[in-house]
């Protein structure tokens, strides 16, 4: 397990956490933790360049039919941010 220390953190804020802390039954470590594991566990995985490649490729392939088009991926980008900002 990794430990964190968090420095000039505001008094007001320690004091939401203790007091959040008495509420629960725990101690303030132990609120803080259960805080940030529930704040970044719903957080999407970060995604490897060769993850965010395929899922490139596989949109692709989707929007045109399985036939790989004769343009860059930057061309592509841009034409489906324009498709969003249309609401397609």
């Amino acid at each position: 397990m990794a430990t964190l220390t968090v420095r000039n953190l505001p008094d007001a804020t320690r004091d939401a956490i203790r007091i959040a802390a008495a509420r629960h039954g725990r101690s303030m470590e132990a609120e803080v933790r259960m805080a940030l594991e529930t704040t970044f566990k719903s957080a999407k995985p970060v995604l490897t360049p060769q993850e965010r490649l395929a899922r490139i490729d596989a949109a692709v392939m989707k929007a045109y039919a399985g036939k790989r088009p004769d343009w860059t991926v930057d061309e592509f980008i841009a034409e489906r941010r324009q498709a969003a900002e249309r609401g397609e």
